[in-house]
């Protein structure tokens, strides 16, 4: 196995920071490939928007992520994940619903 550079280690500790909550993890799983709304995210999550937007910004911050503004709404996709850690996120993603349009435009 390699061995990690020392100047990578605050990088990998902030990505298995964002991964090791069980909603962060059930949310990046939920974006899946496509791109989703918050709405759509809090309803899976059974959490508040301010829950919901503070555990987006952990993923965003680790890179894992990427948000869309769209006037109100803001929108988030996964960023390009190395293959073997998107495998792992896949195995927890649900069927994805339709769009709840009532929410959000577009």
């Amino acid at each position: 196995m390699p061995s990690v550079k020392p100047a990578r280690l605050p990088t990998m500790a902030k990505l298995c920071r964002a991964l090791g909550d069980p909603t962060r993890l059930a949310l990046l799983s939920r974006i899946g490939r496509g791109e989703v709304c918050v709405c759509d995210l809090q309803s899976h999550a059974r959490r508040d928007q301010p829950t919901v937007s503070r555990h987006l910004a952990v993923l965003r911050s680790a890179g894992l992520v990427i948000v869309r503004k769209d006037g109100r709404w803001s929108h988030y996709r996964r960023a390009a994940l190395p293959r073997t850690l998107a495998a792992i996120v896949d195995l927890a993603a649900p069927p994805r619903p339709a769009r709840n349009r009532a929410c959000c435009p577009g």
